[in-house]
């Protein structure tokens, strides 16, 4: 017990020089370079130290174990990608049985009827999970104040990463201090892809408004002064107006709508004050006028996106290619062989696409039906998540990390539509922390309100 009490108390600086590190070094949008290797590897004895924790009693929270053996899965499907199938089953999707002609037509007679088309792109995408994994299963394993520690370093990181941003802006372009000088990567900080510093401002933005509410609430249940709320509240708009700086068009659109659900959320403007003061009411059309503007912008820029970006054309390609690869997909990673070998070489010449911008159609193409249903099993527990924290509303301070967790995830996944901020090391293993605090609060949360229940009834 008492070994298990010492990786415990130690998980937390394990898991926060982890993410320090993947936002240092994860940041670049091309898979299985040497730097993501090193991250993978230093993942291993936070995600052993996790694993050793979790061996000696597993959550009582249902949707805490829901959490895990949907992250579980996630590993399992990449990783059984890697073993042969027989080959009636290989040939089931209709882009196999033409891929299998070509090879009798090349003299190829006995060919690798592995379930993925690229094995070695697959095994890379299994290795790149493993940050995520250990940032999730240390995350749920913290107590609440380690949480809360875990949620301010991830603040800092985003507010660092912009401050960076401004700092690179203004050096020559030869200067050595630019990250990434060939991809031209304008206020993207440590990111190799601006949008992606669009993704890292929302949930700054999301968890500072959750850590000023969450701190208000003990200052208000102490009698105390929280003046660092305000400097929670003033960092909250300073992402948002950094949000745009980085010319994603997504972002700017998901960036207002998220601050109003965050507010709601996290029980900053309940909903039974809003009839009863002139304040509060004033405050939830504000809101309501954030969530239109959100909703026009986005309109808006689907519209720049239409007339002059390719990306929703990518993603119906996408979409097409996954229907001919289903039920199987091509595999984990095959996007790119997959993808080039079935647009017309006059595109292959104009465009180099890495990635779908769409993770749903990408994950659709590549993981086929079994993927779907990962993917359904984790919107499913996000919607039962939100009908939680709707009934435990801003009462406590984890109902309030909980909801502000869960916002900020929600706002990821919404930004996934129209990019893929979860092919990046930094941002997948920072998504999946959130996912972690966000199931470890809330089970908090519910247990507390149980005692509270109880003692009240006797």
């Amino acid at each position: 017990m008492g070994w298990v009490d010492t990786l415990q108390r130690a998980l937390l600086p394990a898991v926060l020089v982890l993410l320090v590190a993947l936002w240092l070094g994860g940041g670049v949008t091309e898979d299985g370079t040497s730097m993501d290797e090193a991250l993978e590897l230093l993942s291993l004895p936070v995600l052993a130290m996790a694993a050793s924790v979790w061996l000696r009693a597993l959550p009582a929270s249902r949707l805490s174990r829901w959490g895990m053996g949907l992250a579980l899965g996630i590993a399992v499907l990449v990783a059984v990608q890697l073993l042969p199938l027989p080959e009636f089953l290989w040939r089931l999707p209709a882009a196999r049985a033409a891929i299998a002609a070509e090879l009798a037509q090349a003299g190829v007679t006995a060919p690798d009827f592995r379930w993925s088309l690229a094995p070695a792109a697959t095994e890379q995408g299994l290795w790149a999970l493993l940050p995520a994994l250990a940032c999730f299963f240390a995350a749920l394993a913290l107590d609440a104040a380690a949480r809360r520690l875990l949620l301010q370093v991830i603040v800092g990181l985003a507010a660092f990463n912009v401050l960076f941003a401004f700092f690179q802006t203004g050096l020559p372009p030869d200067s050595p201090l630019r990250l990434y000088p060939e991809a031209d990567a304008g206020f993207g900080g440590l990111f190799a892809n601006t949008n992606h510093q669009a993704t890292a401002c929302i949930v700054g933005m999301v968890l500072a408004v959750g850590l000023a509410a969450e701190l208000h609430w003990r200052a208000r249940h102490a009698d105390g002064h929280a003046p660092v709320v305000w400097g929670y509240a003033a960092l909250a708009f300073f992402f948002l107006l950094a949000t745009p700086l980085s010319t994603a068009r997504a972002g700017v659109a998901i960036a207002l709508p998220a601050l109003a659900l965050v507010v709601a959320m996290t029980g900053v403007l309940p909903g039974h004050r809003i009839w009863r003061s002139k304040r509060a009411l004033a405050a939830a059309l504000g809101l309501c006028v954030l969530v239109v503007l959100g909703g026009q912008a986005a309109l808006g820029w689907m519209a720049v996106d239409l007339a002059e970006e390719q990306r929703h054309l990518f993603a119906e390609m996408t979409f097409a290619l996954g229907r001919a690869h289903a039920p199987l997909g091509s595999g984990v990673g095959s996007f790119v062989p997959v993808f080039n070998a079935a647009i017309p070489d006059v595109m292959q010449e104009a465009y180099f696409v890495n990635h779908a911008h769409n993770e749903y159609v990408q994950w659709w193409l590549e993981t086929g039906v079994a993927g779907m249903l990962i993917l359904l099993g984790v919107l499913v527990l996000l919607g039962m998540v939100c009908r939680r924290l709707l009934r435990l509303q801003g009462r406590g301070p984890q109902a309030i990390l909980a909801a502000a967790a869960w916002v900020a995830i929600v706002a990821v996944l919404a930004h996934s539509w129209a990019d893929y901020p979860l092919r990046t090391l930094s941002l997948m293993a920072t998504t999946a922390a959130l996912a972690g605090v966000m199931l470890g609060a809330l089970a908090d949360a519910a247990a507390s309100r149980h005692v509270d229940d109880s003692s009240h009834r006797h």
